[in-house]
């Protein structure tokens, strides 16, 4: 009889040890992060928004990319992405996909930025709980579909080039990219990333003033006079520019490119979502 009471005792400690766990859990799950001085108040509202919505949800994963965004608890936002991939490991392959662009082009999403040695481990756990898959595995199979993505890329005919217009072209895009690189590259030091982020500035604007030249002389490059990446290239350009000001007056200029064929939709949409953003950060 002792025994029995001592058993059912025991089982009402543990039943109450749970539940003060949950709600712990709950607790912690649920915390919400104060507005970050980097960020404006429109992304703040926006990202607390998302990030309610998958609390709501019970989207652990979602959640803690929303934490990245708002530079709110790290050690909180791996939790979660530890406790969503256990949840489904189908995740993994997001996480593989977010690690290989990290690992073979430097490019770095704000979970990435968090920690990226935290990260590293999270994509070393998914390898523990995938036991037919791997980063290995996966990075191999993403770095063959880039290789014959590459291969199969159809070669333009540059017979009615403009070569020398294609030279300016290429020259702007490589400035472009070759700052942004350094930018992104591993572990650089904040030092460093602010003397370059001065750089790019600098580089943007006189990138904005070399397009400007080439609209006002050709206007927007076509594709049959400069090939794909001289016709992506000054968009490329403008979506760089950090000023509002910039994309609402050349705005109207591509949305005519569109109409006329020189410039494909797709790139427009691209203009236009971040000018919604940047909108919406200066709310």
């Amino acid at each position: 009889m002792k025994m029995h009471r001592k058993i059912k005792l025991i089982k009402v400690l543990l039943f109450g040890f749970i539940i003060f766990i949950c709600s712990c859990e709950n607790e912690i799950v649920k915390s919400i992060p104060e507005k970050h001085s980097d960020l404006s108040q429109g992304e703040y509202d926006k990202y607390l928004g998302l990030l309610n919505e998958a609390y709501r949800t019970n989207n652990h994963y979602n959640a803690a990319f929303y934490l990245a965004n708002l530079k709110g608890d790290k050690s909180l936002a791996f939790q979660l992405i530890r406790l969503s991939i256990k949840e489904d490991k189908s995740k993994c392959d997001e996480i593989y996909e977010s690690y290989w662009l990290y690992d073979r082009h430097d490019f770095r999403m704000n979970i990435l930025k968090f920690d990226t040695t935290q990260f590293k481990k999270i994509v070393e756990l998914c390898d523990e709980l995938s036991q037919d898959n791997s980063y290995t595995t996966y990075a191999t199979s993403r770095d063959e579909e880039e290789r014959q993505a590459v291969e199969n890329t159809v070669k333009e005919d540059t017979t009615n080039f403009n070569m020398k217009l294609v030279g300016v072209l290429k020259e702007i895009h490589d400035a472009d990219q070759e700052i942004r690189n350094k930018i992104s590259a591993k572990n650089i030091t904040a030092d460093l990333e602010k003397k370059l982020s001065k750089e790019m500035q600098i580089i943007d604007s006189i990138n904005l003033q070399k397009i400007d030249r080439i609209f006002k002389e050709f206007g927007y490059p076509r594709r049959e006079l400069v090939g794909k990446d001289g016709n992506f290239t000054p968009a490329l350009v403008i979506h760089h520019s950090n000023a509002l000001e910039t994309r609402y007056k050349y705005l109207p200029f591509l949305e005519k490119a569109v109409d006329d064929g020189a410039l494909n939709e797709g790139t427009l949409n691209m203009i236009k979502k971040r000018i919604e953003h940047m909108e919406l950060e200066l709310k």
